[in-house]
């Protein structure tokens, strides 16, 4: 029997309702706030440098399985998107959707793995509030 992923289900229930509704450039600014949300999480615990290097690590091997994902930075202040911003519109939705969620879920797991679980709930916590923006009629944010 498979083991269970505490969290790819916490990740699919965020998902419920939108995955596979948003277009490419919505993906990308939903996940980029995911990340950010995430990394101001685990920042109160582990620091700037910690946090870097345990980033940069999730995106390289992201990057061996989607190398859309090279073209995403990691900072002093988190995960920069601009070069996947500008290259999503071309990426079919499906591959940048399951690209992303990947990212999420090998995030959580490896900041998981290392601290024990203990950073565990809050992130999860963290990553359901962040949620689709929904757009007036104008097409503005409302």
């Amino acid at each position: 029997m498979p083991e269970r992923n505490v969290h790819s289900e916490t990740v699919k229930a965020w998902r419920d309702g939108w995955a596979g509704n948003l277009s490419q450039h919505e993906l990308v600014e939903l996940y980029e706030r995911a990340l950010d949300a995430l990394w101001r999480r685990a920042h109160l615990s582990l620091g700037e440098v910690s946090l870097m290097a345990i980033v940069d690590r999730v995106l390289h091997d992201g990057a061996e399985r989607f190398p859309h994902l090279s073209a995403l930075k990691v900072e002093t202040s988190g995960v920069r998107f601009g070069e996947l911003r500008q290259g999503a519109p071309v990426l079919d939705r499906a591959l940048l959707e399951d690209s992303l969620t990947f990212l999420v879920v090998e995030l959580l797991r490896v900041l998981g793995a290392l601290t024990g679980e203990i950073l565990t709930p809050g992130l999860h916590v963290e990553l359901r509030k962040v949620r689709v923006q929904q757009t007036d009629e104008k097409g503005g944010k409302a």
